[in-house]
């Protein structure tokens, strides 16, 4: 793809993204350091989610999963879900 063939993105689109992105990482990083996350806050993060973020919210699951030694049959099902 040469630079004439680049496809210009509109700013709103841009900022859309870029607030999309914002919000996303505070939600995780609450949901990172919060020893039981609300399901309400998950909810709001996989509505939220990108494909390209995807991997990075599953990693932020499994790694509570592994850390808690009863973890949350929720927590096991959103993981589930995002795997397939």
């Amino acid at each position: 793809m040469s630079d004439r063939d680049e496809i210009e993105v509109p700013e709103q689109v841009v900022q859309t993204l870029t607030i999309r992105d914002d919000v996303l990482d505070e939600l995780l990083d609450k949901v990172r350091s919060d020893r039981y996350p609300s399901s309400t806050m998950m909810d709001d993060i996989e509505k939220l989610l990108t494909p390209w973020r995807r991997r990075e919210y599953a990693q932020v699951l499994l790694d509570k999963i592994r850390d808690d030694r009863f973890p949350s049959r929720s927590m096991i099902q959103r993981l589930i879900r995002l795997s397939g």
